[in-house]
């Protein structure tokens, strides 16, 4: 195994411990314990247990930027797309079994807790978190007006606020999934999908 596989490997296993496991109240130690090396092999590779915790969150960012760019292929109807998008539960039970952290990101909360606690710690990870933001926003932007060019959709339809409605209704519905025991975006995920296609659709396509 090559030296970046290993390091790879190690925060990955490093993710699984921190999104279940208090990452200040944790000692290296512990942690080394859990991910089966010594300290030594972690110092080897990162600087120590902030490092490690950083570079972690850091490969967590990457592994959801490539797969939301893959969910959100362009040669698909919007319609269909934005129906599967919807699929919350789906969505995120496919990303966990295709990227193998159904562990972290199966459990909206770990997620969560991961990207506040490094935040908190890391304040630059905030510019890395709205380039993200800001990058799905541009691609629904982008798919929505290629479904305007084809005739899918109104040529009115304001692709920015509409890109600016689904992210915040898919973030806040994991949010709200997260700190109760109600799953009402199962349900009502594919009725708000619903309304935004309506508004957008023209009378042809509905």
């Amino acid at each position: 195994m090559s030296p970046k596989d290993t390091r790879e490997l190690l925060e990955l296993q490093a993710l699984r411990f921190f999104a279940v496991n208090d990452f200040e109240r944790s000692s290296l130690s512990a942690i080394a314990e859990a991910l089966g090396v010594t300290k030594g092999a972690i110092y080897h590779y990162f600087d120590g247990k902030d490092d490690l915790f950083r570079s972690s969150v850091h490969r967590l960012l990457d592994i959801l930027e490539e797969w939301f760019a893959k969910a959100l292929p362009g040669d698909v109807p919007l319609k269909i797309l934005m129906e599967n998008f919807f699929r919350i539960e789906e969505a995120m039970a496919e990303m966990g079994e295709e990227t193998g952290l159904g562990d972290v990101v199966g459990e909206y909360l770990n997620t969560l807790y991961l990207l506040l606690a490094a935040q908190k710690k890391f304040p630059e990870l905030l510019n890395r978190l709205d380039r993200i933001y800001n990058n799905f926003r541009s691609i629904l932007v982008g798919l929505m007006n290629d479904a305007i060019a084809r005739g899918e959709i109104r040529p009115d339809t304001d692709t920015e606020a509409v890109a600016f409605e689904i992210t915040a209704f898919y973030e806040g519905a994991l949010l709200l999934g997260a700190f109760s025991s109600r799953k009402d975006y199962a349900v009502l995920g594919s009725r708000v999908c619903a309304a935004i296609w309506d508004r957008m659709a023209k009378g042809d396509t509905q």
